[in-house]
């Protein structure tokens, strides 16, 4: 094999071609770094599980990427409605899952009204917790990103899905990349994503999220390999 063609001459060439990109985010990093360098510093925390500081800015850096690099398909009026409206849904109850979104249905919430600010250590904080005794919303940063991020990637794919929908080409359930990664995060904001940081909840859950998003990212790949190996 030609060394023109080789493994190492093709991780070159992206290197080169993602110069900008790895120097702003080498910045971005470097600034999370500060950021909790300061926190601790100020407080005089002790850190004794590192993967508990990293996990959150793994969560917010991959989902601003991930979004940063999803272009939206072009699409007619009627469909952009479609995939907002359920993409909104989408967020709604995965907030809801995701312990982000309180509702009182059966009765107030305990404490009533509140409007707090809590400052955690930077990704888990700042924590910003308002509402009503009805309807309460519990912000932790990288929960939001995370969250916000997948429910825009599932954007991207409806706006492709309801465009094959309308078209009588191709139906969402029958895209196994856009179905499956559309519901693994619900499973995972169900199980792990709403649970307590306890043992290795938060490994865990912090999987679930790059599989997802490296599902809806790659969704059209994702499709393509099944497909492949289905016909085969």
């Amino acid at each position: 094999m030609s060394e023109a063609y080789g493994p190492l001459s093709r991780v070159r060439r992206v290197l080169l071609a993602e110069t900008a990109a790895i120097r702003w985010w080498s910045l971005v990093i470097a600034a999370e770094l500060a950021l909790v360098a300061a926190y601790v510093a100020a407080t005089d925390v002790i850190i004794t599980e590192p993967r508990y500081v990293i996990y959150p800015f793994v969560w917010i850096n991959v989902g601003l990427w991930a979004m940063i690099r999803t272009d939206l398909p072009g699409v007619e009026g009627r469909q952009r409605t479609i995939a907002t409206a359920l993409a909104g849904g989408y967020l709604l109850l995965l907030s809801w899952a995701g312990g982000i979104l309180l509702l009182g249905l059966s009765g107030p919430l305990p404490g009533g009204a509140v409007s707090s600010i809590h400052w955690n250590i930077p990704g888990w904080g700042p924590t910003v917790i308002v509402g009503t005794p009805r309807v309460r919303l519990s912000i932790i940063p990288f929960k939001l990103v995370g969250y916000v991020a997948m429910t825009y990637l599932v954007y991207a794919r409806l706006l492709d899905a309801t465009r094959a929908v309308l078209s009588g080409v191709l139906g969402l359930v029958s895209c196994v990349g856009c179905t499956f990664s559309i519901l693994l995060p619900l499973i995972g904001a169900t199980t792990l994503f709403g649970s307590t940081l306890t043992g290795l909840s938060w490994d865990l859950s912090t999987v679930v999220f790059l599989v997802t998003v490296a599902l809806l990212y790659w969704a059209d790949e994702v499709g393509a390999a099944v497909s492949r190996r289905l016909d085969l």
